[in-house]
């Protein structure tokens, strides 16, 4: 319930101590030239590295509150004849709507645990594409202006390294006299970096809005808090720790990747048709329905977005194409007997092994194919058509309410008193 109160007092110390790291001592009379001049940055190459990796860290596990808790640091921090210099994402314009909007997101977490869960999980998607938003302009404006940073500590470091007494180095390893800009490595490394670890945890976003249990979602929701506060707990403790952290998260998420990303699209696609029923309408097509593999058929992995077709054979096949881009494949469902499920929110596609009786769910339909089960069951040539226990569920309480308030017409019409002889 406190998760986005703590999250925003995690970011803003993090970005107290990436301050602190910052500030130098005071210029002496002797050294300074003018009172405009920007104070030197003392810090060694490694603790600018070590804190920028920190930083985009942190700001991927929460986009919104980093990059807004940043460039209000930034923008309080800096003089006033120098704030126009800043980037855009340091003006109050931006970070003030920024923590507005986190606020909402606060006031949903707080109402939700007393807000039954079928009334929250839209708020929770539309939280969704906020992440996606935000997760984009971080990538696009925050990632570049850090490593952007790094890259000027290194730089200056480079010059340094590049007297007399390192050219016996140089001539042991000729790669160290070769003058390349530092940002042509730190950028496409710190936005890769950040990409990864975003997924993640916006992967975590997904499982929140899908699931169904308050309890779960307070176990996501409090994973990410420990994420964001283990960054800043090994970043107070000393830079190069924290760093160390970071990298073993990034190392963890480049790992998971490739399962992330088939959560986000999943999670995209379904809080897409839950929040624009219209828009999902207009993109029906039984013949090739969307759809999702449930668990792992063939060499398509769980969560693998394609279409339900029927191929030129004859079979009912699944068409996909492995990250949305690579050239299309076609696996056979396994042989054996297919249903069609309806649900509640999203119907399936069940599989009954040839010589079994027990059904297993194959494929998710997206939600736009509810009611359209049967003009699927009839192109793939499926017979059978089941209710899910939740749906008939359903039905049976809505059938309930219409005959306690007789809402509907009988089909036989009034009873007339016979006539007695």
């Amino acid at each position: 319930m406190m998760k986005t109160i703590f999250a925003a007092i995690l970011a803003l110390a993090l970005c107290i101590g990436s301050g602190i790291a910052v500030e130098t001592p005071p210029a002496t009379p002797a050294s300074s030239t003018s009172s405009s001049t920007k104070p030197k940055d003392t810090r060694l190459p490694g603790v600018a590295l070590a804190e920028g990796i920190s930083q985009i860290t942190g700001t991927a596990i929460s986009p919104l509150l980093g990059v807004s808790a940043v460039g209000a640091w930034q923008y309080y921090h800096t003089p006033k004849a120098e704030r126009k210099a800043l980037p855009w994402f340091c003006h109050p314009g931006f970070w003030g709507a920024g923590f507005v909007i986190l606020s909402i997101c606060l006031l949903k977490d707080l109402l939700g645990t007393v807000t039954p869960a079928l009334l929250k999980k839209p708020f929770d998607m539309v939280e969704l594409f906020e992440n996606k938003a935000s997760g984009l302009v971080a990538s696009a404006a925050f990632v570049p202006f850090i490593t952007a940073q790094i890259a000027e500590n290194f730089g200056k470091t480079q010059a340094h390294l590049s007297t007399s007494s390192n050219l016996q180095l140089a001539s042991i390893l000729p790669i160290a006299s070769v003058d390349l800009d530092a940002r042509l490595l730190a950028m496409p490394l710190g936005i890769v970096a950040f990409l990864v670890v975003w997924l993640m945890g916006h992967a975590i976003n997904v499982l929140i809005s899908i699931s169904p249990f308050s309890l779960i979602d307070t176990m996501l929701k409090t994973s990410k808090m420990l994420l964001l506060s283990a960054v800043l707990l090994f970043y107070t403790i000393h830079p190069f720790l924290g760093a160390a952290l970071c990298l073993l998260l990034i190392l963890i998420a480049a790992i998971l990747a490739p399962t992330a990303f088939r959560l986000a699209v999943f999670g995209t696609m379904f809080a897409t048709d839950t929040l624009l029923p219209w828009r999902a309408r207009r993109h029906v097509a039984p013949s090739e329905a969307h759809a999702f593999a449930a668990h792992p058929i063939s060499r398509a992995t769980t969560r693998t977005y394609g279409r339900l077709i029927r191929a030129a054979d004859g079979c009912v096949s699944f068409r996909y194409r492995p990250w949305l881009i690579l050239p299309k494949r076609i696996i056979q469902l396994p042989p054996g007997k297919l249903s069609i499920s309806t649900g509640v929110f999203f119907p399936s596609v069940l599989h009954t092994p040839e010589g079994s009786e027990k059904s297993t769910r194959i494929l998710y339909l997206l939600p736009r194919y509810r009611s359209h089960e049967r003009s699927i069951a009839k192109h793939l040539e499926i017979s059978d058509i089941r209710d899910s226990s939740l749906s008939k569920g359903f039905k049976a309480a809505k059938a309930w309410i219409a005959e306690l308030f007789d809402f509907g017409k009988s089909s036989s019409g009034p009873i007339k008193n016979a006539d007695l002889p």
